[in-house]
C-alpha cells in the first residue's frame, strides 16, 4: 500500500521545480528524429507508411500530443484550486501543496502552448487541432468531483508511464522531445500522489448514492476524452497529408485513422486506468459491482470503431 504524504509532496515539487525557458531553451526540435516513441505515435500499427513517413507521423503526433495535454491540464488547474480552499484553515500542508499543484498545471498549459507553437513552425504550417478547450472543462468541472479526480488521477499516471516506458532511454528520440517529457514527468509525479491523497479524502465522506454518481460520470468523462481523440485523429489524417505532400487513398486514410486512434485511446486512456497505482486508487473507492461497470466501459470504448 502506497504511503504518500502533502509535505512530501510539496518538498519534493521545490525539489525539481523547473522554468519553461529552462526547458525549452534556444534547442529547436531536429527533424531528422522522431519526436514520438512509435508507440504513442500509432507509427508501429501503420503499414501504408514508409519509415520516413513514419518518422514525418511523430512530428505531427507530437503537436497532437501537446495540444491535447493542454487540453485536459485546462480542468485540472482550477480542480486542485478548489480543493486547496477546501483544505484552507484545516490542513496548511495540503493548502501549500494543492495551490502549488495548481500553480505547476498553468505553467505546463503554457509549456505545451509553446511547444505547438514550435512544432507549428518547424514543419511550416499550422496543425489543425481539436477546439473548444474552455468549454470542456467547463462541462467536466460540472461532473462529480470524485469522478474528475479519478480521472485526473489516470492521467497523472500515465504521463510517468510515458516517460520510464519509452523516452527516458531513448537515444533515437529527439533531445528536445525527451528534456520537455523529463521535465513535465518530474512535476507530475508529485501531482498523482496529490490526486491519491485528494481522492482518498473525498471519497471518505461520501454516501452511496454519492459513490455511484462518481462512477457514472467517471464513465461520462472516458467518453468525452474519446470523443476529443476521435476528432484529432480525424485531424490528424489531414495534418500528415500535408507534411508528407502527397493525398492518401480512401484505404490508406482508413488504416492510418485506425492507428492513430488506437495509439491516442492507449496514450489518453488505457495506459491511465490500467496502470497499478491508479488501479490501487480505484479499487479502494470502488465496489466490484462498479470496478466491473467501468472496466466493462472503457473495453467498449477501446473497441470502438471510427467509423461507427
Amino acid at each position: 500500500m502506497v504511503t504518500y504524504t502533502y509535505g512530501g509532496c510539496i518538498e519534493q515539487s521545490y525539489r525539481v521545480n523547473w522554468k519553461i525557458k529552462d526547458v525549452l531553451g534556444p534547442v529547436d526540435f531536429d527533424l531528422d528524429r522522431p519526436w514520438l516513441p512509435a508507440a504513442l505515435s500509432g507509427g508501429s500499427g501503420i503499414f501504408c507508411l514508409s519509415p520516413e513517413e513514419k518518422r514525418k507521423l511523430t512530428q505531427v503526433e507530437m503537436g497532437a500530443y501537446a495540444h491535447l495535454f493542454g487540453f485536459v491540464e485546462t480542468f485540472i488547474a482550477p480542480l486542485m484550486a478548489d480543493l486547496a480552499l477546501d483544505s484552507q484553515g484545516e490542513n496548511g500542508e495540503a493548502f501549500e501543496a494543492l495551490t502549488n499543484f495548481a500553480s505547476e498545471e498553468v505553467k505546463h498549459i503554457h509549456l505545451f502552448r509553446e511547444v505547438c507553437r514550435r512544432v507549428d513552425v518547424r514543419l511550416g504550417f499550422p496543425l489543425k487541432l481539436v477546439s473548444g478547450q474552455i468549454e470542456v472543462a467547463h462541462a467536466f468541472l460540472s461532473k462529480n468531483k470524485g469522478a474528475v479526480l479519478l480521472l485526473t488521477s489516470a492521467i497523472e499516471w500515465f504521463t510517468q508511464h510515458h516517460y520510464l516506458s519509452s523516452m527516458s532511454h531513448s537515444d533515437e528520440l529527439d533531445p528536445l522531445t525527451r528534456e520537455i517529457f523529463r521535465c513535465h514527468w518530474m512535476e507530475e509525479a508529485q501531482h498523482a500522489r496529490l490526486d491519491h491523497l485528494e481522492a482518498l479524502r473525498l471519497f471518505k465522506d461520501m454516501t452511496a448514492i454519492e459513490r455511484q454518481e462518481a462512477v457514472e460520470d467517471l464513465i461520462w468523462l472516458l467518453v468525452a476524452v474519446d470523443g476529443l481523440l476521435e476528432q484529432q485523429a480525424v485531424l490528424d489524417v489531414t495534418n500528415l497529408s500535408r507534411h508528407l505532400g502527397r493525398v492518401f487513398t480512401e484505404e490508406e486514410r482508413k488504416e492510418i485513422l485506425v492507428g492513430l486512434l488506437k495509439a491516442k485511446r492507449h496514450c489518453f486512456i488505457e495506459s491511465g486506468v490500467t496502470h497499478p497505482n491508479f488501479l490501487e486508487l480505484f479499487l479502494s473507492v470502488t465496489t466490484s459491482a462498479q470496478q466491473a461497470r467501468v472496466q466493462g466501459a472503457v473495453t467498449l470504448l477501446l473497441q470502438k470503431s471510427p467509423f461507427h
